[in-house]
């Protein structure tokens, strides 16, 4: 399975990280222990992506090696780059954000590594492994195939990567592989309780009240087999919210009895809508 892409990663010297937009955990917590595994093979790596990393997700990243990408400063890093790496991220170029047209642009190969499925093709080599649970488990097995060391802060951003991405280890793909790289991220020096205080259990009122805003704004559809809602900006503009802050919000229609599928609709800049699906299993949401 990593046969391409570590001959990418050990060949080249000068890379490139990058993921999608609005980025989450997963995506946060992947670039970084991949960023840590290059760098402690001697490569040199930019982490850059779109969008700023999101108010509540800063803890995940301490020595602020996560970059935003502006273009008089980063285009010369990208043209240099000999290989760009996409992480969690389906669509095309356009799912990274501002970055992708400078990427789609550059001269160095390209390397995609994925768990979601149903995803055309846009790089060179791709890792689509849409049985993983989480990104975060595809790079830690990459790291281990090649047989890299999973240091603390590593096995700290892997295993915030995989907690989100599970739902706290409870969505459907959540597999005895996933407890099993859990409990060796574990072991490498990721505290459980400490981090899931952090993410879980650090929210400010005004995200408690939202929570409760979305709860109480639930809808049912097809006979109960559907719960969904939609947020405004000004609804996120009273609560004084940001996109990060509506984590695991999509799943809340999840915890009420007959749902097979919970939908969220937020209403995004530029007359956009960002749709979030979660489902039971019964229902492949990458599907609609």
């Amino acid at each position: 399975m990593w046969t391409e892409a570590l001959a990418l990663l050990e060949g080249y010297r000068r890379f490139v990280i990058t993921t999608h937009t609005n980025p989450d955990l997963d995506a946060l917590g992947s670039e970084l222990a991949l960023e840590e595994h290059l760098r402690t093979r001697g490569k040199e790596v930019s982490v850059l992506n779109s969008d700023p990393t999101p108010r509540p997700h800063r803890f995940v990243d301490p020595a602020r090696r996560l970059r935003t990408y502006r273009p008089s400063r980063h285009d010369p890093l990208i043209q240099q780059a000999e290989v760009i790496v996409v992480l969690d991220a389906s669509g095309g170029w356009s799912r990274v954000g501002r970055i992708g047209e400078a990427l789609s642009r550059a001269t160095a190969r390209t390397l995609r590594i994925d768990h979601h499925p149903d995803s055309p093709k846009f790089t060179d080599v791709e890792v689509v492994v849409d049985q993983a649970a989480a990104t975060g488990e595809l790079i830690y097995d990459l790291v281990q195939t090649a047989g890299g060391v999973i240091s603390p802060t590593m096995a700290r951003a892997l295993y915030v990567a995989i907690l989100t991405d599970t739902g706290s280890f409870r969505f459907p793909k959540t597999s005895p592989t996933t407890h099993r790289i859990a409990a060796h991220l574990i072991e490498r020096g990721a505290n459980p309780t400490e981090l899931y205080n952090i993410v879980y259990n650090r929210y400010s009122l005004n995200r408690f009240r939202l929570q409760g805003f979305v709860m109480n704004s639930l809808q049912l559809a097809a006979g109960g087999r559907l719960a969904w809602c939609a947020l405004s900006q000004s609804v996120l503009g009273e609560y004084e919210a940001e996109v990060a802050d509506l984590d695991n919000f999509a799943g809340l229609g999840m915890q009420l009895a007959g749902v097979h599928v919970s939908l969220l609709c937020v209403e995004m800049p530029r007359e956009q809508v960002k749709i979030s699906l979660r489902s039971d299993g019964r229902v492949v949401v990458n599907n609609l």
